[in-house]
C-alpha cells in the first residue's frame, strides 16, 4: 500500500468512447462513485452512446462527476473524427492539468493515451476491459489493433487487465513489458444486490413463466462474440431430456432477428423468451434455476458475479477471464466455447442434480465475498493511482 499523501486532490481524467448502460462504462461508474473524494477528483471524457436511451452521461453528472462530451470520440475507425477527438482531448488535458489520465477500452485507450502523451501527463494508465485477440474483429482489423496497442504501450505506465490470465495474450502479442501489467478484478456491491432478490413465484408470474418450469437465464448483448446461437442449439438437445424448460434472453443487439429465426426453425418458440434490455436483470436471475454464459470470448463477465450474488448455479464457457471467476467443478461448470453438445450436457447435469447445483452456487457465493467485492476493486484502484504518482514524482525529483 502506498503512503503517498498530497495537500491537493489527485486529478484523474477517464477517457472512454461511450458512457452507456452495461459493460465497461457501468463498471467504471461503480468504482468512481465509491472513490475517496477527499483524495481524488475524477472527470470523464466520453463520446455519445449509439442509442440515446442507453446513455449514462446525465446519470454520471447527477452523481457529481464532471463529464466532457466529445462527439467525435467514436468506437469505429474514422481518420478525420479521430484526429479531431485527439485534438479535443489534448487541449482538455492541458487545461485540466491532470495528474493521471486513465483510458478505457481499445479505441478510447489509443486516442486517450496519445493525447495524454502529447500533453506530457505524469501518469498514463490503460484498462482494455477485455481483449481484442479473438471473436471481435476480422484478422486484418485485429492485426491493426495489435499494432496500435504495441505503439501506445511505449508511453503507458500501467496496463490493467481484468484477470491474471488476461496479461499473457498481450505479452505473447508483443504488447508492452511484463512489468507494465497488473490486474484488478471487477467487483460488485454484494449487500446492495442481495437486497434485490425477489419472490421467485411472483417474479415468474410477472414474466409469464409457470413455477413448474426450469428457468434458464442468460444476459448480454445479442452479438456474435456472446455465443447465444450455441445456447439455442444446446437447448434443442436439452428439451429432449428435460422438456419443462424456459430460457430467457436479457439484452438486445444486432443478432436479435437472426436468433429469433433460429428459435423458430428449431421449434423452440414456446421455450424461449427475448425480454430485451431490462433494468431488473438481478431480480430475474434471482428467480432462475440456472445462469448460462455461452460466450466465444469474455474478458471477465460481470454478469457472472450477479448470478453468484443470487446463488444461481452457473454453466459458462471456458474462455477469456471466465475460469478465474468460475472455478470448474467447484463454483460452476465450464465447457468449451462453440460446442452445443457439451453445453447441453452441462445444463442437463445441473438441472438434474439440484443438490450439486446448490452446492456449487453456495461455493460461488463464498468465493464472490472473498474475491469480487467492489470495495476491494476500489481500494486496489486507488492504491494504483497513489503508487504510480508517488513513483513518478520520485523519478522527477531524482532527475533534478
Amino acid at each position: 500500500m502506498s503512503n503517498y499523501k498530497s495537500a491537493e486532490k489527485i486529478r484523474v481524467l477517464h477517457v472512454i468512447t461511450r458512457l452507456e448502460r452495461g459493460g465497461a462504462p457501468a463498471v467504471l461508474l461503480e468504482v468512481l462513485r465509491r472513490c475517496d473524494t477527499s483524495q481524488f477528483e475524477h472527470h470523464i471524457a466520453t463520446g455519445l452512446a449509439l442509442e440515446p436511451e442507453k446513455d449514462m452521461i446525465a446519470f454520471a453528472r447527477d452523481m457529481g462527476f464532471q463529464v466532457f462530451v466529445i462527439p467525435a470520440l467514436i468506437r469505429d475507425i474514422h481518420p478525420f473524427l479521430d484526429i479531431y477527438a485527439l485534438l479535443r482531448l489534448y487541449f482538455l488535458i492541458l487545461r485540466g492539468r491532470y495528474d493521471i489520465v486513465h483510458c478505457h477500452t481499445s479505441k478510447g485507450g489509443f486516442i486517450g493515451r496519445l493525447a495524454a502523451r502529447l500533453a506530457n501527463v505524469k501518469c498514463i494508465i490503460y484498462s482494455p476491459h477485455g481483449d481484442i485477440f479473438e471473436g471481435y474483429f476480422g484478422k486484418i482489423k485485429t492485426r491493426f489493433f495489435i499494432w496500435l496497442e504495441r505503439f501506445s504501450a511505449r508511453f503507458t505506465d500501467k496496463i490493467i487487465t481484468l484477470t491474471k490470465s488476461g496479461i499473457e495474450p498481450y505479452i505473447k502479442a508483443g504488447i508492452g513489458q511484463k512489468s507494465q501489467f497488473d490486474y484488478i478484478y471487477n467487483g460488485v456491491d454484494i449487500e446492495s444486490l442481495r437486497k434485490r432478490k425477489v419472490d421467485r413465484i411472483q417474479k415468474r408470474q410477472e414474466l409469464g413463466i409457470e413455477n413448474e418450469y426450469f428457468l434458464i437465464v442468460t444476459a448480454g448483448r445479442l452479438v456474435p462474440v456472446k455465443g447465444q446461437t450455441y445456447l439455442i442449439s444446446a437447448l434443442a438437445q436439452v428439451i429432449t431430456k428435460i422438456p419443462n424448460i424456459r430460457l430467457v434472453f436479457l439484452g438486445d443487439g444486432e443478432l436479435r432477428g437472426e436468433l429469433s429465426g433460429q428459435v423458430k426453425t428449431l421449434g423452440l418458440e414456446k421455450q424461449v423468451l427475448f425480454l430485451g434490455m431490462r433494468s431488473d436483470v438481478p431480480e430475474i436471475i434471482s428467480c432462475g434455476d440456472l445462469f448460462v454464459l455461452p460466450s466465444v470470448n469474455e474478458g471477465f463477465g460481470v454478469v457472472l458475479l450477479e448470478a453468484m450474488v443470487m446463488k444461481c448455479p452457473i454453466v459458462a464457457t471456458n474462455v477469456g477471464g471466465v475460469p478465474e471467476v468460475v472455478l470448474d467443478g467447484e463454483t460452476g461448470i465450464l465447457v468449451p466455447s462453440g460446442d452445443p453438445v457439451q453445453l447441453a450436457e452441462g445444463i442437463v447435469r445441473l438441472l438434474r442434480d439440484r443438490a450439486l447445483a446448490a452446492q456449487m452456487a453456495e461455493s460461488g457465493y463464498q468465493r464472490l465475498k472473498t474475491c469480487f467485492d467492489i470495495r476491494e476493486t476500489v481500494a486496489k484502484t486507488e492504491n494504483l493511482y497513489r503508487e504510480l504518482l508517488e513513483r513518478k514524482l520520485y523519478e522527477e525529483a531524482m532527475c533534478k
